[in-house]
């Protein structure tokens, strides 16, 4: 996989990642406990989810959030406030969790399983991370 401009790619393109505007940064904050924010595209897919599996170290943990319609932020945004449902991935066990329970994902076949599987919402934050 090779990295260019924030792009990482394999293959074509696969996702890519820049520096978060500060005008966004100022509104997800609230939302977010992690300091370091950036705007990423493409992410979910197999590629994602490889380079996640290559790079991501034990003791990482990523936060991630969408928001669906940019001018009508404030909803996405109470609704992870007022009604959070939450998405948690740990790579190192190979979990994934919602508010329906808590899955074991094939020990073999655990990146094609997420890379069916619901990534993120505009209804809470999802927390990847490897322990």
């Amino acid at each position: 996989m090779v990295e260019n401009n924030g792009g990482f790619f394999e293959n074509g393109w696969s996702f890519s990642v820049y520096d978060l505007d500060p005008y966004w940064i100022k509104i997800v904050q609230e939302i977010l406990t992690l300091p370091y924010l950036y705007e990423a595209r493409g992410l979910g897919n197999k590629d994602f989810w490889t380079y996640i599996d290559k790079y991501m170290e034990i003791g990482d943990v990523l936060e991630l959030y969408t928001i669906p319609v940019q001018q009508w932020y404030q909803e996405s945004i109470r609704n992870v406030l007022e009604n959070p449902k939450h998405i948690k991935i740990n790579i190192g066990s190979r979990t994934y969790q919602t508010e329906y329970g808590l899955f074991r994902l094939n020990e073999k076949t655990w990146l094609e399983e997420l890379s069916h599987r619901i990534l993120v919402t505009e209804y809470g934050v999802t927390m990847i991370e490897n322990y």
